[in-house]
């Protein structure tokens, strides 16, 4: 339930003390203090925050000053900034981030953030693969493959919908093992969990049965992450599709230059 918050009342009052000397400019510490509401707590998931025009007339600064304070929090992934008849500024669930730089699966990222971390099985299927997934594993024209589609959860939020594919000749009897936790720990079990990938990034678009699946409108934007995943041995263990949701996630990359040619 929407809980829609006055200037004149806590959380929200008293306000940040924006007059005297003070390091940062006024929207920078606006900012502020609205993260650190949010940050204790005070503030909730679907608070509605007042008018933009209640909030800059009792801080005593201008809209565009507070609009600007509130672009800094909205970039943060804290609030969504809606438009039309019943928009406004809602608070959100802060994004969970997925580090790229190595191989964790997503149990492995979800416990290293105490958020306790799910799967529902959605569908287990052998057979032939389609083509792109044929390359992307190196098989040969007789060979199958086990497809795992599975919603995980991030306390208890489906958060990215997986599209699996496994070599059958390297995991032979895996669909009839408990495949709603890590999957790389039931890789690793076989003596072929990954340990290097090839992943691609790109934006794209929820269809109907992922929106239903993920509980966003359908269109909503997503982060698509391709993946196929290899053994120490160099052969092709795992090859992927990950629809993450872009309002709940982020996705993390360190990169590193290259050393000039002398």
């Amino acid at each position: 339930m929407t809980r829609v918050l006055s200037i004149d009342e806590p959380p929200l009052a008293p306000g940040p003390v924006l007059g005297g000397k003070s390091d940062g400019p006024v929207h920078a510490r606006i900012a502020a203090w609205l993260q650190g509401l949010i940050a204790s707590g005070r503030l909730m998931p679907g608070d509605k925050l007042p008018p933009e025009v209640e909030i800059a007339t009792a801080l005593g600064c201008s809209r565009m000053t507070l609009r600007q304070a509130l672009g800094a929090v909205e970039s943060k992934g804290l609030i969504d900034r809606r438009r039309g008849r019943f928009g406004g500024n809602f608070v959100t669930s802060p994004r969970i981030e997925f580090d790229h730089a190595s191989l964790p699966g997503f149990t492995e990222q979800m416990r290293r953030i105490e958020v306790e971390p799910g799967a529902q099985v959605l569908g287990v299927h052998t057979g032939a693969p389609q083509p792109d997934v044929s390359r992307a594993l190196g098989l040969r024209r007789a060979d199958q493959v086990h497809q795992i589609l599975r919603a995980r959860t991030a306390d208890g939020e489906p958060i990215v919908y997986e599209e699996a594919y496994l070599p059958a000749a390297v995991f032979p009897d895996l669909p009839e093992h408990d495949l709603d936790g890590s999957l790389y720990a039931l890789m690793r079990r076989y003596g072929h969990g990954p340990s290097s990938a090839d992943e691609r990034i790109e934006a794209t678009s929820a269809t109907p049965e992922q929106a239903a699946i993920l509980g966003v409108d359908p269109a909503s934007p997503l982060l698509l992450i391709v993946r196929t995943s290899f053994a120490d041995s160099g052969i092709a263990v795992e090859y992927s599709r990950d629809y993450h949701r872009s309002d709940r996630t982020t996705i993390r990359v360190r990169s590193r230059a290259e050393p000039e040619a002398g």
